[in-house]
């Protein structure tokens, strides 16, 4: 048990029970507060006198109850004590009366377990006084915690003037908050103040997130804080507050000075705020320059570049890039997209992020506009053949990280050419990229938009552009094609159906919602009119090819 004393000066951010012990108001309070619970931040002062709280606090509050509610005898100031720890409070502080003092005990043994502050006036007490005292220092507590955090703000952004990287700001933060601070970006080593090596900082970072998981809000735990760094709507790295572990702990610093949990994340958030300003600087001026490389990318892709220099070129920006598979996606422009210069500024913005989705599967990438579309060129070093899957999931990713955004550029229609492990070929991955796009014009948007994945339509594309493709329909399907307009009847999805299901009638009739009698009786008449060789294997090749194209031109028989 101790007693309230000495006026001292004010807190410098959100009062402490220990300092707020310390004031006038409360130099003839008794307390049970354990170290623990004199840590505790008061966020506001409140007078309570219902025994059920039920959702009156929302936590953090001092409160103020002279106990008329409890009535002698019975537990209620006990159940009103518990009812506090659980919302969260700051403390309870009773005026001993009648009510209170033969629960007085009890209290203390409840509140010495939890470690809660309990704070006791033997004669009657002005609530008010201590209330509006409070209140005064609370505003004024904030008022010095906002000034405190400008400062802040403004030694990030000197720091970062200096051109020295993000290193000098973690310093800061640890200084500021008390706590150890660790850097986990998405590409390249973390960093870590103090110093940690990179095997236990990784080790701690696992730990971490094995605990709290990843998650767009700051986590607030027992062993530390996690703020995402963003920008540009994408989380690029984690910035996280860790206990400072017994040997790294400053012996001359007294624990009362440790800063509030509100500082604490709002420093975090404004240092995050900072480390992201100088990750989109460093993104800036490398999606910069390499627009400056954008004639030579350009050539690239029109054939203009011998195998040995586009090696020599990629081999000095990674060596493993020369024996790697490429492939160029293309994506079509969108009518609002009618300034090639406009366009090719908002890529250089969005390459950002792009860069950093492919980067975390391994990929390299090259960009450019070229007739206001935009090209972009996939590089894999890590297979033999390209890992389409992993493609799709990162051109999935781009579309949806723009969803928010106003203009959109991977989100419309796109082709993913030919891949060649021969990079002087890109100018064909182009093209095939080109008739990916193409193709999906007629047959609609592709779940894959692969040129590996046309299949037949490679073919059909192939014969359409040549003028053959209407002769080829009417040889191999125009008796169908003319029954079906004369009698309305359905021979040609019959076909299909009976093709596709390799030619099992049971599954067909069940797949058509017909009886057994009926196909058999399409299925005579089908033979009548294209010829009993029609299921001959060479035949019926051709006969599949040209119900594909009967359907890429004219739509899905239905």
């Amino acid at each position: 048990m101790a007693k309230g004393g000495d006026q001292v000066e004010e807190p410098t951010l959100h009062i402490q029970i220990r300092d707020m012990l310390k004031r006038p108001v409360f130099r003839k309070a008794e307390y049970v507060a354990s170290d623990r619970a004199l840590e505790r931040y008061v966020r506001w002062v409140h007078i309570l006198e219902v025994p059920e709280i039920g959702d009156l606090l929302s936590g953090g509050e001092l409160i103020l109850t002279t106990g008329i509610g409890w009535s002698e005898g019975n537990q209620r100031g006990l159940s009103f004590l518990h009812q506090l720890i659980t919302c969260g409070a700051a403390g309870l502080c009773i005026e001993l009366g009648e009510h209170t003092r033969p629960q007085l005990e009890g209290l203390k043994q409840i509140a010495a377990e939890a470690d809660f502050p309990l704070i006791w006036f033997q004669d009657q007490v002005r609530y008010i006084d201590i209330t509006q005292d409070l209140h005064f220092a609370l505003i004024r507590s904030h008022q010095r915690m906002v000034a405190e955090l400008d400062q802040l703000t403004t030694s990030f952004h000197q720091l970062l003037l200096n051109g020295d990287g993000v290193l000098p700001l973690l310093r800061l933060l640890s200084r500021n908050t008390g706590y150890a601070v660790a850097l986990y970006p998405l590409e390249g080593e973390a960093a870590a103040v103090p110093y940690v090596p990179t095997e236990q900082l990784e080790m701690r970072r696992q730990q971490w997130f094995a605990e709290a998981g990843e998650t767009l809000q700051p986590q607030n735990r027992m062993n530390g804080i996690s703020m995402p760094v963003q920008a540009l709507e994408y989380t690029f790295a984690d910035l996280v507050l860790f206990p400072h572990q017994p040997e790294d702990i400053d012996l001359n610093q007294p624990p009362e000075t440790r800063p509030s949990e509100s500082y604490v994340i709002q420093a975090l958030e404004r240092c995050a705020a900072a480390i992201a300003q100088d990750w989109m600087r460093t993104k800036y001026m490398e999606e910069k320059r390499r627009y400056k490389e954008d004639m030579w990318v350009i050539d690239w892709l029109n054939g203009s570049h011998t195998t040995k220099e586009i090696q020599e070129y990629l081999s000095a920006a990674d060596p493993r890039l020369c024996k790697a598979q490429a492939a160029v996606i293309l994506f079509e422009s969108h009518p609002v997209h009618n300034d090639s210069l406009r366009l090719q500024k908002l890529l250089i913005q969005r390459n950002i992020v792009a860069r950093s989705i492919f980067a975390r599967e391994g990929f390299t990438l090259y960009s450019t506009v070229l007739n206001l579309q935009i090209i972009v060129i996939v590089i894999d070093p890590q297979s033999e053949t390209l890992r389409k899957n992993k493609v799709w999931h990162c051109v999935q990713q781009l579309k949806q990280h723009e969803q928010e955004q106003t203009h959109q550029l991977f989100s419309g229609l796109l082709g993913i050419g030919q891949s060649y492990s021969d990079l002087s070929r890109l100018r064909e991955s182009l093209e095939s990229a080109r008739e990916t796009l193409r193709i999906q014009k007629d047959i609609g948007v592709m779940q894959q938009p692969f040129y590996s994945n046309l299949h037949c339509y490679r073919i059909i594309a192939s014969m359409k552009q040549s003028g053959n493709l209407n002769d080829f329909i009417t040889e191999y399907l125009g008796p169908l094609i003319r029954y079906d307009s004369e009698k309305g009847g359905q021979l040609l999805l019959t076909l299909k159906q009976y093709l596709t299901l390799c030619c099992s009638k049971q599954e067909t009739a069940s797949a058509l919602f017909i009886v057994r009698q009926t196909l058999y009786h399409r299925l005579d008449k089908i033979e009548s009119l294209l010829g009993k060789d029609y299921l001959l294997p060479e035949k019926r090749v051709a006969m599949e090819l040209a119900l594909y194209a009967y359907e890429y031109i004219n739509g899905p028989l239905l």
